[in-house]
């Protein structure tokens, strides 16, 4: 775009001092004191996640600025299409002009930009399809005196995910690999499949290691990769053959995925359940552990649709659970027919959200002892909204607070190894956990952990003799371990020493 904005302000009146309200998007201003008025209001805007925003980016025509906010970046408008497509950020979604502007300019500006923003679009889908085809012939040279070069993916919009990568990288780079973690570096920042995959060409990898996902299509066949499935993603449920590389390796978190995974045609799935960061998962902060009880995690409220199917099928899950009677595959997809329900759904959202939010509820309800909850979505749920303390960032905030309590509260439908209660118990809190162990695969650590399937049962877990010390059952919970086995497959398939 060659449109001569920059001097805007010199045919106009003085801008208006107002600020931008209701922001839904980053934004593109012609004045930069207004852009800094905006940028200094830290508007939260949305993403493609339903409950993770970003901060607000405000791009202005013109050189930078010696007191530019962080959130503010100098994008001269001429510059626009070929700076954008490069930048790591949501495009913008509004022009902001100057009070006065004429009519015909804003008309005609605006249309050139709407244009530009289109052409960004279409170029990054032709640039990911060149690029992709680029990896396919990319193939990288394996020297075992040069370091395996390895590349992590993530995105800041999980939860859990990008932690996991995060830690993993940091073992991995412990071994002396050369390691990549590509995700987005702030709060501003939204990485799309574009800039992923530049980046991975810039990097040329001997191995990709991801979580959720298995992009392998357009991998040179030398490149191994590794793939860790710890949700049911669209890409394994729809039981569509995939593609399966002879150096790929599949890893799952519970019996559920690996069935998904071999319908998808899977040749071998192996068992990988959640690890933790010894360096931050311990017993060594300097708090006082206080008799009381607290959760992390995430609400599943927002699962809920709220229809009359839907509803009935709930009010059953929930009643069975009070009754404290198992809740499964026996139970639920018989529940599923008789309220004209898809059994994905019931199993996946309606039965999450009761053992979620239905037994902190319960909890919150019957414990005589403090609670504290912590985590996103908890202000919306008023009996859950007194107890609830904020959101916590993950690591040492959330370790110290599990070294705060004597008790952890865990609830997972049908998995008793998750990562909290590995996090719990490394830092030396008692697992209070929802009894799944029927369905759940072992180990159990029935020593450790005190079980709860009904409000009574609840109550009796808040008292008694301590068990064993839980930080025995983490020692089986480690990323070095993770690290040690992703070298040693690929060392081993290269005929290199093995791993002492």
């Amino acid at each position: 775009m060659n449109m001569p904005c920059r001097h805007i302000t010199e045919i106009t009146q003085p801008p208006r001092t107002a600020d931008i309200t209701a922001p839904d998007g980053n934004l593109y201003f012609f004045d930069y004191q207004q852009a800094y008025r905006t940028a200094a209001r830290r508007n939260q805007v949305p993403t493609t996640h339903t409950s993770i925003t970003a901060l607000q980016v405000c791009f202005y025509d013109g050189p930078p600025q010696a007191d530019a906010l962080e959130n503010m970046i100098s994008l001269p408008f001429e510059q626009v299409e070929s700076r954008l497509i490069k930048l790591p950020y949501q495009l913008p979604t509004q022009l902001i002009f100057p009070d006065g502007t004429p009519g015909n300019f804003i008309s005609e500006i605006s249309w050139v930009f709407r244009q530009t923003l289109k052409n960004i679009v279409q170029r990054r889908k032709m640039l990911t399809a060149l690029i992709q085809q680029q990896l396919k012939n990319q193939r990288p040279e394996f020297d075992r005196n040069v370091p395996l070069r390895i590349l992590l993916k993530s995105s800041r919009l999980t939860t859990v995910m990008q932690h996991c990568s995060r830690q993993l990288a940091r073992a991995l780079e412990k071994q002396g690999h050369e390691v990549f973690l590509c995700m987005e570096e702030n709060d501003m920042q939204l990485l799309d499949g574009y800039l992923h995959i530049k980046a991975q060409a810039a990097f040329n990898p001997h191995i990709v290691f991801n979580i959720n996902a298995l992009n392998t299509q357009y991998l040179h066949p030398d490149v191994f990769y590794f793939s860790w499935w710890q949700d049911p993603m669209p890409t394994i449920t729809r039981g569509s053959t995939l593609l399966w590389r002879e150096r790929d390796t599949t890893l799952s978190l519970t019996r559920n995925f690996d069935d998904y995974l071999l319908r998808c045609g899977c040749p071998e799935v192996r068992r990988q359940h959640f690890c933790i960061d010894k360096e931050i998962f311990n017993t060594a902060y300097d708090v006082k552990r206080e008799n009381k009880i607290v959760f992390i995690g995430s609400a599943y409220r927002d699962r809920l649709r709220k229809s009359p199917s839907e509803n009935g099928a709930l009010r059953d899950i929930i009643a069975r659970m009070e009754a404290g009677e198992p809740v499964d595959e026996t139970f639920l997809r018989p529940l599923s027919r008789r309220w004209g329900l898809d059994y994905q759904r019931v199993y996946w959202d309606l039965f999450h959200y009761a053992v979620r939010d239905v037994t902190l509820q319960w909890l919150c309800r019957e414990a005589d002892i403090p609670v504290e909850v912590y985590g996103r979505g908890w202000r919306d749920d008023p009996l859950v909204r007194p107890y609830f303390r904020g959101e916590l960032p993950h690591g040492e905030a959330v370790a110290h607070a599990y070294n705060s309590a004597r008790y952890a509260f865990i609830c997972h439908p049908f998995e008793v190894n998750s990562q909290r209660l590995v996090e719990a118990a490394a830092c030396g809190s008692i697992p209070v956990v929802f009894d799944c162990r029927h369905i759940a695969e072992p180990p159990h650590w029935d020593e450790y952990c005190r079980f709860f399937r009904t409000t009574a049962q609840l109550r009796n877990c808040l008292h008694g003799k301590d068990n064993l010390d839980p930080t025995l059952l983490a020692r089986s919970f480690s990323y070095d371990h993770l690290a040690d086995f992703i070298t040693h497959t690929v060392h081993e398939r290269l005929s290199w020493t093995s791993l002492p």
